[in-house]
This record gives C-alpha cells, structure tokens and sequence, in this order.
C-alpha cells in the first residue's frame, strides 16, 4: 500500500468556461496512464449548481465498476439536505473524502462547522477547495476570488480530529502559511496548482513533505505535469510520501488515519 499513486484531487463532468474532456473513462485513462492507481475523483457539474448534491448519485453510479476510484462527493452545507445526503455518501464504503466549494456557493466556512463534526464522527477527510481556476483564466463573467488558506487553517484549529485538506491553493499563500501547517497535525495541502521552478522542491526543504499530497485537477490540468512536478527534483523516499504514502495514510488506506 505504501507504494500507492493516489491523485487526492480528480475531476469528471463539464466546466462551462471552456471545453475540457472530463468523460469520467477518459479521465481515468489519462491518469492510469501515468501511474496513478487511485483517483479521488469528484463532479466539476456540481462546482457551479445550486444544489451540488444532485451530481452525487451520479458520481457514486458511473463509477461503481472502476475500482480505481474513491468517489468524492461534494456536500453544500448551506442546502437543508446536508446532513441527510452526508449520511447517504457515507454509507458507500469506497467514499473516503467530501468535497466543499464554499466560494462557488458561495459561504462562509464557519457555515460549515456542523458539517465538518459530522465528518469527523463517519471518519471521513474533507477537502475544501480554494480555488478551480487561476483568475487570469476566469471568464470575465465568472469571476471567482481564491478562498484564503488561513480561514481554512482557521477552521481546521477548531475541528482538530478532522483530516482536512487544502485543495488547489497557490504556492505562495502555502509558503507564508508554513508555521501553521507544521502545527496543525491534521491539516495537509493539495500541489494541483502548484506551478513554479523547483517548488515543491522548496516545500520539502521547509519540512512539508508530510504535508504534501499529489493532485492532479484533470480534466481542467495535464496529468503528466502534476506528476513531472513530484518527481523531476525529489528523491525517493519523498517522492513516495508526495505520490501516494500521505494521502493514504490520511485516507485510512493503509487500516486507520494516522495524521
């Protein structure tokens, strides 16, 4: 299990600002092809509906034959069902994490603090997504500030038995907040948007690579770049950590969560 490849941050649907190919068999080819033996893939429909939650039955359905998927549903606090469509995600043994998009909703995440305890108590990870897009990409209709990583640092502090994970943020914000992420044991950080010479290099010197997971974004990135960014500078050992170890040992992959 060790060994694993595991791509924390997956994607399969449509986006509605430019084509992507996010047929749920192509974005599993696409990353098979590179390595990866999990994908923690979720709806990127549900990223702009007013009720995410519609996309989640469908998520669980189609990707029932793929072994190589960890359904990821995403769950809207702010939509009365929460709780019940939480319990019903939950109660699939192969979902191990939640996904919120709390600036697409958009809320607060203090909004979110039930959902988080609930969470906790079924021994799931949430992810919450800072960003999909770069904002020089944005439709310049649809524009989308970043949710910043210390309110999400914020709200791990208070949800200390939570495993969360920091989807997509910009590596600069991950740099300024590095004090914090050493401290808080059950807080990690997703690398899918983390572009830049020798970067997560840098992270590693800092005493991150524990930190650490590998995401990839597709269909919206290249498979082959999130895996070119682990793996061109790193050794081994914390390649291995970045790749699949982490995530696995946050996702209970390996028989119970350790963070």
């Amino acid at each position: 299990m060790n060994n694993l490849c595991v791509d924390i941050n997956a994607f399969a649907g449509h986006w509605p600002s430019h084509p992507v190919d996010g047929d749920v068999m192509e974005v599993v080819a696409s990353l098979s092809s590179v390595g990866v033996d999990r994908i923690c893939l979720s709806p990127l429909d549900a990223v702009w509906c007013r009720n995410p939650h519609h996309y989640n039955r469908w998520l669980l359905e189609v990707t029932r034959p793929l072994l190589e998927v960890l359904p990821t549903p995403v769950i809207d606090p702010t939509v009365t069902t929460w709780r019940e469509e939480l319990d019903a995600v939950a109660s699939d043994s192969r979902v191990k994490m939640i996904k919120l998009h709390p600036n697409y909703s958009p809320y607060a995440l203090t909004a979110a603090s039930d959902c988080l305890d609930a969470a906790g108590e079924k021994g799931i990870a949430v992810l919450i997504q800072t960003r999909m897009e770069d904002p020089r990409r944005q439709h310049p209709l649809q524009q989308v500030p970043d949710l910043p990583l210390n309110e999400i640092l914020d709200v791990a502090e208070k949800h200390p038995d939570v495993p969360i994970i920091a989807g997509g943020p910009a590596w600069p914000t991950i740099s300024v907040e590095k004090e914090r992420l050493l401290e808080l044991p059950n807080v990690f950080v997703d690398l899918s948007q983390c572009d830049g010479m020798n970067t997560v290099l840098r992270f590693c010197e800092m005493g991150l690579v524990d930190k650490l997971l590998f995401g990839s974004h597709t269909p919206l990135f290249i498979p082959l770049s999130a895996v070119a960014r682990v793996v061109i500078d790193l050794d081994a050992a914390a390649a291995t950590k970045i790749l699949g170890g982490n995530a696995a040992r946050v996702l209970g992959l390996e028989g119970g969560k350790d963070f």
